[in-house]
């Protein structure tokens, strides 16, 4: 099994999160969120320590073009893949875009897999997690 790409993901996110048949659909009219600024997530910090700055700016542009092409007002959760990882991210709308984790390839796969699309609303190091208020600024 492949990692989901990001635009997988937000289908998924969009499916999971869009509104029930009671609900009445809103239009977010907010502008779209750009990545002013990054943060790396205190796991993600410890690894980043062991990285090159090159490794680390690459990384950094990765998630910065990802994020922005998504011209979303923020975004609560994706993941980007990057030379055999995937880093798991998200963008508020002030334009933070805070790094969570870099998880290899395989074992983001078996995260995925065990949590089955239904319960897919982000994976991180701790595991799958359903609500977005975990990942907030």
């Amino acid at each position: 099994m492949r990692a989901p790409s990001p635009s997988d993901l937000v289908s998924q996110l969009t499916t999971l999160a869009g509104p029930t048949e009671d609900a009445p659909v809103t239009i977010d009219n907010r502008p779209a969120a750009r990545v002013k600024r990054i943060v790396w997530a205190s796991q993600a910090a410890r690894l980043r320590s062991s990285l090159t700055a090159r490794m680390v700016h690459e990384i950094e542009c990765a998630v910065t073009e990802d994020l922005d092409s998504m011209e979303m007002p923020e975004v609560f959760f994706t993941s980007v893949e990057f030379r055999g990882r995937v880093v798991t991210c998200d963008l508020d709308s002030a334009g933070t875009a805070s790094i969570f984790g870099l998880i290899a390839l395989d074992e983001y796969e078996e995260l995925v897999e065990e949590a089955g699309d239904d319960a897919l609303f982000g994976v991180d190091w701790d595991g799958v997690y359903i609500t977005p208020a975990r990942t907030r600024h």
